[in-house]
């Protein structure tokens, strides 16, 4: 089945939300990571619109969205409630990857009527970031192979643009939105999430180490953990048919979910 994924936008309180939208079915939104939006030609939009309906807004200040008033995270987590309440009739299926992490656990715990589970995928929310030495900064190619490992899915290649697009994002936003340090204040509040949570570790992710995202498995009573061995950090893209499995599995079944997967993904 072929799916066609749209360009569209919204209004939010005057801020012009741009998303992308595909399929039919559950609503599943996508929270990206600091380099905004996934290349287009990425595969997982797709698939995972072949049985849901998939949407991947742009945040504030990512992509064609403008920043307009958002200063902390906070302030975007709301935009993107605002966001969910106007798009969706039904409550959704937050996919929070990476830097996204921390805005989908948010939601999870501030707003719990907009959310029906909440899947993260190498969340970054409480890894610390250490500057490499002078001379050790890893180039574009390096960066690019730790984001997509060493055989992405992809419907056609990211083109030269749509990299320094990403590259522009992850720039001009790692330190816009304020944040205590560690974001202990979701630390601090990450139990109170009750809904059913799968968190999607990569056995090769280089950027995010297992030790950051063990508080979410510790604090929050119903989450599952699994490792999807050989994946790079950007999951959706490294290892696209697994965890599209796994995320569509999870969606379906909710509190009745049952790993049945591939030797490649493993419970912990």
């Amino acid at each position: 089945m072929s799916v066609a994924v749209n360009d569209k936008s919204v209004d939010i309180g005057g801020l012009t939300v741009h998303y992308r939208e595909a399929g039919e079915g559950k609503t599943i939104v996508f929270l990206h990571g600091a380099g905004g939006a996934p290349p287009r030609g990425s595969s997982f939009v797709r698939l995972l619109g072949e049985q849901h309906r998939v949407l991947v807004p742009s945040r504030p200040g990512f992509d064609e969205t403008p920043v307009g008033e958002s200063k902390t995270i906070l302030d975007v987590v709301e935009v993107m409630a605002k966001f969910i309440a106007k798009i969706s009739p039904t409550k959704v299926h937050l996919v929070a990857q990476s830097a996204g992490g921390a805005i989908g656990a948010w939601l999870a715990v501030l707003h719990p009527e907009l959310v029906e589970s909440l899947v993260l995928s190498a969340p970054a929310a409480f890894a610390h970031r250490h500057a490499p030495p002078a001379g050790a900064r890893p180039t574009p190619e390096e960066i690019e192979h730790r984001l997509y490992g060493d055989h992405p899915i992809w419907d056609t290649p990211p083109t030269v643009e749509e990299r320094k697009r990403i590259a522009g994002n992850a720039q001009a936003n790692m330190a816009r939105f304020s944040a205590p340090e560690g974001n202990s204040d979701l630390l601090a509040r990450i139990g109170e999430i009750k809904i059913p949570v799968l968190l999607i570790c990569g056995g090769a992710d280089r950027m995010i180490p297992e030790s950051a995202t063990r508080p979410f498995q510790e604090k929050i009573n119903s989450c599952s953990r699994i490792v999807i061995y050989d994946a790079a950090h950007e999951m959706p893209i490294s290892a696209t048919h697994p965890w599209v499995k796994l995320v569509g599995q999870f969606v379906d079944r909710g509190e009745y979910w049952v790993v049945n997967m591939e030797s490649s993904a493993t419970p912990l």
